[in-house]
């Protein structure tokens, strides 16, 4: 059994130092710009190369997220960055982009990447792509389940979350905040729309608000897998989340290495919706409110006007004390106070009979605490009878916090050899420092005062290993000193002092050195070899009878409606093939834009079927290997473009904007492999986490009441939400058409047939007459 790596997330320079002396093995943190949390404190290059010294200096490696989309202008900057980064020597950096993963390997081949969450790697197909361009380490996706992880075969690492905030939308395939309020969850601006109060069969609710992650009890099952790292997420919580849970994990994990259990209530006085084991457990539950929830204790039993008496559980250990917070839930109420005055803990047979006597044995079973009510906490305006009570503050632990903040200490520390000696009679100290990762550093020192013969008392052998057996908060472990003098000379003790204090910090330089690298500026060229003037129309359906009304586009995107059955899957394709064969566009099966690997295997098995009966079809994946992408890879420049070499045609990502699409088209090296959705319901979030509840009407209603329709993926696995009104680029087709776009998609899965009369009015767009506005009345352009 491997014990993992516990990697902790990293908002500020404060953060850093708690992360290292909680216990942390790596941390992950960002720069100013190019994060998927920048809304965080985040580094400067400076603060960067300073967090890099303080942690490698206690054996703790750092990553740098730079898992954004890049765009088209950010291309050679963003490169010239990570040159930076490689030259300030972090560890790894973490990369959405599939383009900036080509640019590493051409331009710093030997700065490590790791695969973002955003990169949605849920199947092997994905991993072996990931693999096959020098990644070192996938972040898988928090939707996969363990029994997924345990069949991956793979030579890179394997990193999941553990612990922290789920989204409800897989990472990277989440378009809502971009659409809905022009903030993107790709390019690190998400607004979480996930949090807010939605309708569902006309009840309210957190409907897409997940509870926390938390896979703590599931260490040792992690362990035994092939996972080399666990994440924390929460780069934007607090100090005390950020010490009080690396703490906690890293106290389970020592224990793990003695095949030792652990047992914590502490993580749940820190910031969390509830919590979940997420899909590793292959569970669900949405939480109670967005905001934090604490640990829950216990129920109200009885209220007066002055008094609340909660039963607390019995296996409590956090009893409420005066100044702790407490949140009442009842129903849709929730009200929050502070415990004002010293509580008292009864007995329940005490209560029972109205005695209410103080016991001292808190270990008791069938306890009461009574709260009293002060002026300022008696404002909630509901019964708190039968109320579920949570602790949300424990003063108490703002202590522990305060020691790790202050600790100054590292999970491992590096082993020290000293060497004391004389050298024309100055003080001489050698020092071999072995690091974590058996790497070697020495450094010596020779002192500028020389020992004399002494008038009154002379420096022994034993003060001198005192005064260098001090390690001035430095992350070493002295575990040799060898002594080349026989302590018959004096020196004043502040010389010993000044070389020991010269040799730790030379010691750390030379660990610096060990990291850093040299940089270049890097300048790109672009190639512009092909340009084609042939308009060409695409088009996305899920109908069998388009098939035969579609004329006039030179591509049709199928997609199989809902099904478990290989025989429907052939039937329907088979169906679709010789209805398509004598018509004039290529027909193209796109699959489902997430796929496990068990529905992989349903679909090569569906399309090896088609094969043996001599019916051949293209495929439109976002596996990194078909013939034709997706919108949902999220290309956004024309470096991704070329790294799809085996591709034929790419849809870039619908959340651009208008100078982004000029960019691109700017920029290519072929027009004629690029295509734009222009028309269509865009896919805003894939789930595959369903709701609690069984749903009448497929729809979803925000508190602005715009409708997003919900449909279900073809394995039944998946939701899809769409946008709730049809992105339409119709008075933009022109434009785009004199840039040198020439591929356009229309969107027509779930509509109905009158749909593919938006083919002829795109065409008729194309040459200035825009017919049927009021059709697009209730379109939006999204972000363009």
């Amino acid at each position: 059994m491997r014990i993992p790596e516990l990697l902790a997330p990293v908002g500020s320079v404060e953060h850093l130092k708690i992360a290292i002396n909680a216990g942390a093995s790596s941390v992950y943190l960002s720069g100013k710009n190019y994060g998927a949390r920048k809304f965080a404190e985040n580094f400067t290059l400076n603060e960067i190369h300073e967090a890099v010294k303080l942690a490698h200096l206690h054996n703790v490696r750092v990553y740098v997220t730079v898992n954004t989309l890049i765009k088209e202008s950010e291309i050679e900057s963003v490169l010239n960055y990570l040159n930076e980064l490689y030259a300030i020597g972090v560890d790894a950096v973490l990369i959405q982009d599939l383009g900036l993963i080509d640019l590493i390997n051409t331009h710093i081949p030997k700065l490590k990447i790791h695969a973002s969450t955003q990169l949605t790697c849920e199947n092997q197909r994905k991993i072996d792509y990931l693999e096959s361009k020098n990644v070192k380490r996938v972040v898988l996706p928090r939707e996969m389940r363990k029994e997924e992880i345990e069949n991956i075969q793979t030579n890179m690492e394997l990193e999941i979350f553990a612990h922290g905030a789920l989204c409800y939308s897989y990472s990277g395939q989440c378009l809502m905040s971009s659409f809905k309020g022009g903030r993107s969850g790709n390019r690190g601006t998400c607004a979480q729309p996930c949090r807010q109060l939605y309708k569902l069969d006309n009840k309210k609710d957190y409907f897409l608000s997940p509870r926390d992650l938390c896979l703590y009890d599931e260490l040792k099952e992690i362990a035994e897998l092939n996972i080399r790292c666990i994440k924390i997420e929460g780069r934007m919580r607090s100090k005390e989340y950020l010490a009080v849970v690396v703490s906690e994990y890293r106290k389970a994990l020592n224990k793990l290495k003695s095949n030792k259990s652990s047992k914590t209530e502490n993580l749940s006085l820190v910031f969390n919706r509830g919590f979940t084991k997420g899909q590793f457990k292959n569970t669900y539950q949405k939480s109670l409110r967005p905001g934090h929830l604490g640990l829950k204790i216990g129920k109200v039993i009885k209220t007066k006007k002055s008094q609340i008496a909660i039963k607390i559980d019995d296996n409590i250990q956090n009893i409420p004390e005066k100044g702790d917070g407490l949140l009442f839930i009842k129903g849709k109420n929730d009200y929050g106070m502070e415990i004002s005055q010293n509580p008292l803990i009864t007995s329940l047979n005490h209560f029972n009979k109205n005695k209410i006597k103080e016991i001292k044995d808190l270990s008791r079973k069938n306890k009461v605490l009574i709260i009293k009510k002060v002026r300022q906490n008696k404002r909630n305006d509901f019964d708190l009878t039968d109320s579920h009570v949570y602790l949300t503050k424990r003063n108490s632990l703002a202590k522990a916090v305060k020691e790790i903040e202050n600790k100054g200490s590292s999970f491992i520390k590096s082993k020290l050899i000293l060497t004391f000696s004389l050298k024309n009679k100055y003080p001489h100290l050698k020092g071999r420092l072995t690091l974590a990762n058996h790497k070697e550093v020495s450094f010596e020192v020779t002192g500028t005062v020389k020992f004399e013969t002494p008038l009154k008392r002379n420096v022994s052998q034993e003060t001198i290993k005192k005064q260098l057996s001090k390690l001035d908060n430095y992350p070493y472990q002295i575990t040799q000193i060898n002594m080349n003098y026989d302590g018959s000379l004096f020196i004043p003790i502040k010389e010993i002092n000044k070389i020991r204090r010269e040799l730790f910090e030379g010691l750390a330089s030379e660990i610096n050195k060990l990291y850093e690298n040299e940089k270049e500026i890097i300048r790109l060229t672009k190639n512009y070899s092909k340009r084609s003037d042939e308009i060409a129309f695409s088009y996305y359906t899920n109908n069998l009878e388009d098939l035969s009304e579609i004329s006039g586009i030179k591509r049709v995107y199928l997609e199989i409606p809902q099904t478990d059955s290989i025989n429907a899957m052939v039937n329907f394709l088979k169906e679709a093939i010789e209805t398509a064969y004598p018509k004039d566009y290529e027909l193209i099966w796109k699959w489902p834009d997430i796929a496990h690997d068990g529905l992989i295997k349903s679909l090569n098995k569906v399309r090896g079927i088609l094969n043996k009966m001599h019916y051949p079809i293209e495929i439109m994946s976002n596996d990194f290997n078909g013939d034709y992408d997706p919108y949902s890879m999220n290309i956004a420049n024309t470096e991704s473009i070329n790294s799809l070499e085996n591709y034929k045609v790419i849809t870039v990502s619908p959340e651009l904007r208008k100078k982004d699409y000029e960019d691109i088209i700017k920029n290519c090296e072929d027009n004629s492999k690029i295509e734009l959705l222009v028309q269509g319901s865009v896919e805003l979030m894939k789930t595959r986490y369903g709701f609690t509840q069984k749903i009448k009407n497929s729809q979803l209603v925000d508190e602005k009441n715009n409708v997003y329709p919900i449909q279900k993926s073809l394995s039944g696995e998946e939701l899809i939400i769409f946008n709730s009104k049809d992105l339409s680029l119709i008075e933009e087709i022109q434009y785009l058409a004199s840039i040198g776009y020439v591929n356009f998609s229309i969107d027509g899965r779930f509509k109905n047939k009158d749909y593919i009369k938006m083919i002829g009015l795109y065409k008729e767009a194309l040459n200035g007459k825009i017919k049927n506005k009021e059709i697009f009345k209730n379109s939006t352009k999204g972000n363009y």
